[in-house]
This record gives C-alpha cells, structure tokens and sequence, in this order.
C-alpha cells in the first residue's frame, strides 16, 4: 500500500496549531489540539454587491462601456430629462469628468472595451438621432452614423465591431445593424420588436445577448434572444419582466440588474448560458441604469428613483467563485466579557478591560495561540478606547461608575498613568500606531458626542470634530492622521448610523456607508483595508463586512454571534474577540480572520 509520501511527495508535517505553509490539500497534524488537518479553496457560493464611487453628476441612462476599473459614461438625460453632454471615466475607485460629446442625448447606447476606447450612438436631444461618436482617451470624434435614428436601444462590442439593436424610432423596433470601424450595415433583425433593452456589454457582433425591454404597447417582457453573427435566435426568458437595466457580460455569462418592472427594482439575474438564475439584489432599486464588466467583475452606475430624481451612486459585482475570506475558531479567552478593548495583529494581540458583568481591569495577550493573564490596567472600565499596537498601547477613557478621561500606556509589561483626555466618556473610539501616537473620537460625555482628540505621547489636544455624532461605533486606522469610523448610535432613542467617515489628520469626510447600520460592532484595518463585524440589534451579531479603501461589501459571517467585541490585526489576517452574546451574554470566543481563500478543517469534520 502506498504511503502518504509516496502519493504526495511530502511526509506529514507536525505544527503547533495551524500550519501557514500547507497548501491547498496538504494534510499536517496540529500537535496543539492533537488532530490532522487540511485546508481548501474558499469561495463565494453568490455574488455579492460592493458601494462604488459616485459619479459627479446624476443621471439616466448615460452610454456605458468598459471594465469593472475602466469605464465609460457618456450623455444621459439630467434636470428634467434634458439631454447632456457630460462624460465620466470609472478607474474601480472614482469618476473623473473629462471631455464631453459633441452631441448632447439621453437613452443612448455605447460599446467599447475600456474606459479609453468606445463608440457612442443613437439616442434622443430630444430628436432621435443616429449620431456616433469615438472616444481616444481623450477627445469624441463624430464617425458615420448610424442607419437609423433612435433611442433606447442596446448597444455591445468594441469601437471597430459593435452591434446596435432594437430602440424607439416612431414606435418599437427590431432594428439591428453591425459597425465593422467605418460603417453600420443592417442585418438580420430581432425576433422580437423593442426598446428599452438591454445588451450584455461584452458581446461581439458574431456571438450576443440582449434582454429584457418594452413591446409596447405590448407589456414590458423577459424575452431574451442569443445572436450568432447571422441571426436572433429565442432562448429561455427572465424570471421577472423589466425595461431600462443595467447589464454586464456576454452571451455565455450576463446580469441583468434593476430595472422597470414597472416600478423600480433592485432585482438581479444571472445567465449562465441557458438559464437565468436570481442573485443577490442591488443595494438600490432603480431604473434607466447602465452597466459594464463581466458577469464576475460588473458595475453598474447612474440612473432614477423616481421621476427627475437622478442618482449618482455606483455598485460593484463580484461574481460567485471569487476568493473570500472567512472566520476559524481559535483558543478562548480566559475571560468572558464584552465592550472591552484592544491593540494588535493576529499573532500578538492585547485585550483590556470591559464588562465580566461587573467593570474589569482584567488584561490578556493573545500569541497567535493562547490567551495569557498579564498584568492589569490601573483603572477598571468598560467602554473605552485604544490605540497603537502590541507592545506600545494605549487606553483612554470609559466607564467606572462614572465616565474617564483616564490615560493608560502599555510597555510590554505593566500600564502606566499618563495624562487625561480633555473630555470624560465612554463608548468611543479609538485608532493609532503606538503610546504616542493614537486618536480618539466619539461616544459619550453624557450625550452623544462628536469630539475628536489627538494624542502626542504627552498631551491630548482636541482638533475638528465628527461630521456625525454617535457612540458604539466601530474604527480602524494605522495612525492619529489616517482613521476610518463606521456605524454607531446617535441617542436619543436607537438611531442606528451606517456612516463611514474617513480622518486625513485634518479634517473627517464621508466616504461610502456601511451596508447595514448597527452599533457596538468590532471593528480593524486601516483607511484602505477594514473590516467590521458583529453588533446590535439581533440577528446581525454574526454579519461581517469588508471595506477596500471605497465601499464596504458583505463577506462570510463570524461563527459566534455577538456585539461589542474586539477587532485586532489586518483584513488578511484578523481577530475577533470576547464580546456579549444575546443568549448566553459576555463570552470568551476568539475567532481569525483569514482572507487567504483558504477554509483550515480537521480531517474527522
């Protein structure tokens, strides 16, 4: 009989805990916890929706094309639907405006493979018009137009081979002509007559997709059609009627996002090739939207709520397969207690203070593998804030049986008094990068406060404040110059915030919310990278969400539900711990992150 050797090549390693060199399939005993192990690819059973960056300006129904990081917006209908000129390129994080087409139109269509190179065409001034325009990365220049003048129709492809089909010319159409560079040519037409639909962007004109729009004055339809290069063939519909959304991909794999069904929807559907399948909904309902990418890798962007309400906000797709991050268990702590704090990476990690019920100076350090009792803070309190790093610590503020201004630092080995925070509270929070640099904001002194304060290694001085004033809120930040906070409460009353707002050392701005608003959530990371986790109000205790330095997006949940626990380390290699469970109340449960789109498991699981 073969040996484990023989077949794979190695011989089982021994490793205290769980083995950093494994690969994928790699079997090693953890002599720690006297198992074997292995670990597995870990990725997403759904796709999943991330905040993007705003547009400048809000509209409807712009010309789209490009990538997920690289895209197009031209034209499109603003104030009283009045047609619009204005382009914005996409890079994955903002919109900058650049140079505008020669024709200003609404319910245009576009093609093109990035944000550098596309065409323009169609659409209404409110004539309809059959203008085409390229775009060089820098200027449009008009080319030939098209065949015929019309606007809500469906464009895909690239600037030298582009399909345009179907729109409005005096009534719906099944119109469709191929741009080979120079010229349009009409072909072979649609099955079925109509505007309002939508083009996989990334289709060609020899393989593509269209869904979705209105037969009027027929009903919005489902019918989707499949071209070949020669002719529209009818294959499965989708499961819901729709005009004007937003689509990414191509005729193998395409999402069909939003729309008017009538009314607006959030309403996603994913095509595989055969069949349409629903996903995971749009943050915001909304029709007269466009899209770009991949059915992996999509935006959609622009588009209206209601009549002559435009927005700007911009959402990105990552499809189901893509690597994610997720939570293992680790050794508990040696005590239970909930709304402490705590400083650190995954692997050298410090928790203080807290609620056991009762209001604690217990501190602990975490190795990587097991909590050790070290010695305690000078003051006990719950509610407080850190800062800095392990072994340079700092603890600010709290409650006793009264709110703190108390000042700790931590050296390695014991805390020290230094001086007082200019105002007393609790439930804030904190960021920093050592026991002389660290920030604290928020919470409160009793009522909700939005004070901000700089911490030097000798002085606290109070800078601006919080645009948004709340406690219980989450906080990530490398230093007293580069913090982000997020979510929270502003009393009276529970008043949930899903605000971020991101610190430069001067000033705080908001930048892209939270998904789901909660307070007393866990939160680490920096400005670019963050994660927060958990919180209140039940059931969201479990639900964890990443940030990428420009929107927050739902990833796998924590294993323990709870609120007011302790976020340490980095979005590649995290810890959550202690906290208070709704059932069972203050807990020792430790867990880590990982994003290494690995999942460890024991070989009896």
């Amino acid at each position: 009989m073969a040996t484990y050797k023989q077949n794979v090549g190695t011989t089982v390693v021994n490793y205290a805990g769980n083995y950093p060199g494994a690969v994928e399939g790699e079997l090693w005993f953890d002599t720690t916890n006297v198992a074997f192990k292995y670990q597995y690819a870990n990725v997403t059973s759904a796709g999943s929706w991330r905040t993007g960056g705003n547009l400048n300006t809000g509209r409807n129904k712009p010309a789209g094309f490009g990538t997920q990081d690289s895209t197009m917006s031209a034209g499109g209908g603003v104030n009283d639907n009045a047609a619009s000129a204005l382009s914005e390129v996409y890079n994955g994080t903002s919109w900058t405006e650049v140079n505008d087409l020669n024709t200003a139109r609404a319910f245009l269509a576009g093609a093109g493979a990035d944000s550098t190179d596309g065409l323009a065409f169609g659409g209404d001034t409110p004539t309809k018009v059959a203008n085409n325009e390229k775009y060089n990365g820098t200027n449009w220049t008009e080319l030939a137009d098209l065949n015929t003048a019309r606007n809500t129709l469906a464009g895909a492809g690239t600037s030298t081979a582009a399909i345009a089909t179907g729109g409005y010319v005096s009534a719906k159409s099944a119109l469709n002509e191929l741009w080979n560079g120079s010229a349009w040519t009409e072909v072979n037409d649609l099955n079925s007559a109509r505007n309002g639909l939508t083009a996989g962007p990334q289709g060609t004109t020899t393989a593509a997709i269209v869904f979705a729009g209105s037969e009027y004055p027929s009903p919005i339809t489902a019918k989707t059609e499949i071209w070949n290069g020669t002719n529209w063939t009818e294959v499965n519909d989708l499961n819901d009627n729709r005009q004007h959304t937003g689509g990414s991909g191509n005729s193998t794999a395409a999402l069909c996002s939003g729309g008017d069904n009538p009314g607006n929807t959030a309403n996603v559907e994913l095509w595989n090739g055969t069949n349409w399948t629903e996903q995971n909904n749009l943050s915001t309902a909304r029709k007269e939207l466009v899209g770009s990418g991949s059915a992996t890798s999509g935006l959609v962007f622009a588009g209206s709520t209601a009549e002559n309400t435009f927005v700007t906000t911009s959402e990105e797709w990552t499809g189901a397969g893509a690597p994610v991050g997720g939570w293992s268990t680790a050794n508990s702590m040696n005590t239970a207690r909930g709304t402490a704090a705590g400083v650190g990476t995954q692997t050298a990690s410090i928790v203080f203070g807290g609620s056991t019920p009762s209001v604690t100076a217990n501190t602990e350090f975490y190795n990587g593998t097991n909590w050790t009792e070290v010695n305690n803070l000078n003051t006990a309190r719950t509610n407080l804030g850190s800062g800095g790093t392990y072994p340079s610590a700092l603890a600010f503020g709290g409650y006793s049986t009264t709110n703190l201004t108390v000042t700790e630092t931590w050296n390695g080995t014991n805390w020290a008094e230094v001086n007082d925070m200019n105002t007393a509270r609790n439930a804030l929070a904190g960021a920093g990068s050592s026991s002389t640099n660290a920030l604290g904001f928020g919470g409160v002194e009793p009522t909700v406060s939005n004070k901000t304060e700089t911490w030097n290694g000798t002085n606290w001085t109070e800078v601006n404040d919080l645009n948004t004033a709340r406690r219980s809120m989450g906080s990530a930040g490398a230093s007293n110059t580069s913090a982000l906070a997020f979510g929270g409460n502003a009393p009276p009353g529970l008043n949930l915030k899903n605000e971020t707002e991101q610190w430069n050392g001067t000033n705080w701005t908001e930048v892209n919310n939270i998904n789901t608003a909660r307070q007393y959530v866990g939160g680490t990371g920096t400005v670019t990278a963050a994660l927060v986790f958990g919180g209140e109000p039940a059931p969201l205790g479990a639900l964890t969400e990443e940030w990428n330095g420009n929107g927050w997006t739902e990833v796998a949940d924590l294993n323990t539900n709870r609120l007011g626990s302790v976020g340490t380390g980095t979005t590649t290699a995290g810890l959550g711990s202690s906290g208070n469970n709704p059932v069972s109340g203050e807990t020792t449960a430790t867990e880590e992150w990982s994003s290494s789109s690995n999942v460890v498991k024991t070989l009896t699981d």
